[in-house]
């Protein structure tokens, strides 16, 4: 923690921390926590297929759509590939 309060002195330093861990974030808090949810497997299913297949229009084989939604459950509404706005509301 010593090592990031020495970056507070320069206007332009920012850090963003992300963790799963409550404890973690509190030691850290110097703003509100952002809590995140869960993404549905659908949700995953549709990030993973643009990230993929970013033309709208891809017609999928069945192959390919049934093992995208097999990877998109194993990330078990992690959004680890998403790029999100969020809108944070303090908890």
């Amino acid at each position: 923690m010593s090592c990031l309060l020495n970056a507070t002195s320069t206007k332009a330093s920012k850090i963003l921390v992300t963790t799963r861990s409550v404890s973690v974030s509190s030691i850290v808090q110097t703003l509100p926590t952002c809590v995140l949810g869960k993404l549905s497997e659908d949700q995953c299913w549709r990030i993973l297929k643009y990230k993929a297949f970013s033309d709208a229009s891809a017609v999928l084989t069945e192959d390919q759509e049934r093992i995208g939604r097999e990877i998109a459950k194993k990330c078990a509404g992690v959004p680890l590939v998403a790029k999100l706005n969020i809108n944070c509301v303090p908890n």
